[in-house]
């Protein structure tokens, strides 16, 4: 049997942008209409339904919603980053480690070492490894030359 990928929101993101605004509106509705019968006919009934068809649909929905902006603003184009990267490696003397660019950027220990090594793997940069194990990347360019002119 061959293997199936899993299906996620961002195979098809024009279809789930609406869902997060159908939540809270819904849910919004929702506690509006049972709120207003709760609290005009004192029925404890009324809050079942204000609980589970208003607050929980609203806060499913807020919570897509900020899942959805906190993805977009954490994903920035790989050539922004990658300009990033070489500024950082520029600043350095073109020695960089994973480390240090990860300390110097929003990227974490992980993202750092593969954008090193998508760089060096394109011819970018070389990986060195020093005597004492650590792990270098070197950008000949920020090396033979210098920096480059701001």
């Amino acid at each position: 049997m061959p293997h199936r990928r899993r299906w996620d929101e961002d195979d098809h993101p024009e279809r789930h942008d609406r869902y997060h605004e159908e939540g809270i509106i819904s849910g919004l509705s929702m506690i509006l209409v049972f709120g207003v019968l709760w609290s005009t006919t004192n029925i404890v009934f009324f809050v079942f339904p204000l609980v589970f068809a208003g607050i929980i649909p609203l806060l499913h929905g807020l919570r897509k919603l900020f899942t959805r902006l906190a993805r977009k603003t954490r994903r920035r184009p790989s050539g922004d980053r990658e300009k990033e990267i070489l500024l950082v490696a520029r600043r350095h003397g073109g020695v960089l480690t994973p480390t240090i660019l990860a300390v110097e950027t929003e990227l974490t220990l992980k993202e750092a070492e593969k954008m090193l090594e998508q760089l060096a793997s394109k011819g970018y940069a070389s990986m060195e490894i020093t005597d004492s194990g650590r792990i270098e990347y070197h950008f000949p360019e920020f090396k033979e030359r210098g920096t480059l002119p701001s």
